[in-house]
């Protein structure tokens, strides 16, 4: 029997964790294609279904590498990224309460897919400044199981992790509402005051990125909402 010394504890702990990560990154990967090829499906369906109405309207899927995926319709994109890290959950989190993850804590490491709404013209005008609204996250575990943390009706509708593997109707179902939310999320012009002076700096900005730094929101900014929801609660696991 091998003499148990803190170095082969080490490696104990280097292949239970490498191993699981490993797992957890292949499954997410293969769930977030699975997510891609659905975003491409329903830019598709929406273009087919809309370019009598008007074909100025545009609506057209595309990808930035492996972990990226916009769907821009109107003046609005929906971005989909998967993180390459894997993720746990602070002690208090609801998620360790779970009978689901208590008879296995290995459970609650997870793979995230974020949804992210952004302005046509901030990617169209590479408006560094612009800022991006995060809807709702997806967790994703080594068995496929799944939650969404995520605003409107994606913070209820999909949080009952532990209950089975994430389906294509699922999948479908978050996307669409992830673009009713785009939708229905209006940009809204600042207060006069909050504007009413520029640096020249800022003027040189909008001369050549055509606008100010803009978001929807409570404004043209709502930096303290995005980083309020940017990350998830917990201890990272580098993958």
């Amino acid at each position: 029997m091998a003499e148990i010394t803190p170095y082969n504890h080490i490696l104990k702990l280097l292949e239970h964790k490498a191993c699981l990560k490993q797992e957890i990154f292949r499954t997410t990967q293969d769930v977030f294609i699975r997510f891609k090829k659905q975003l491409e499906n329903i830019g598709n369906k929406m273009r087919a279904d809309f370019k009598e109405k008007d074909p100025d309207v545009e609506i057209r899927y595309s990808e930035n590498g492996d972990f990226e995926a916009h769907l821009k319709f109107s003046g609005d994109v929906l971005v989909i990224s998967m993180h390459s890290n894997v993720f746990s959950f602070a002690p208090e989190h609801a998620v360790n309460q779970l009978k689901y993850v208590k008879d296995e804590p290995s459970r609650k490491y997870c793979g995230i897919i974020h949804l992210y709404n952004f302005l046509a013209d901030s990617l169209k005008y590479n408006r560094s400044s612009d800022t991006g609204y995060l809807l709702g996250r997806i967790f994703i575990n080594a068995e496929e199981h799944f939650f969404v943390d995520g605003q409107s009706q994606l913070g209820f509708l999909f949080n009952s992790f532990g209950k089975g593997k994430i389906k294509q109707t699922q999948i479908v179902e978050i996307l669409e509402l992830a673009i009713i939310y785009c939708m229905d999320f209006d940009l809204l012009t600042p207060p006069f005051d909050s504007v009413r002076q520029i640096t020249l700096e800022e003027k040189q900005f909008i001369g050549g990125n055509s606008g100010y730094a803009t978001g929807k929101g409570m404004g043209y900014k709502f930096k303290t909402e995005l980083d309020s929801l940017t990350m998830p609660t917990g201890k990272r696991v580098d993958g």
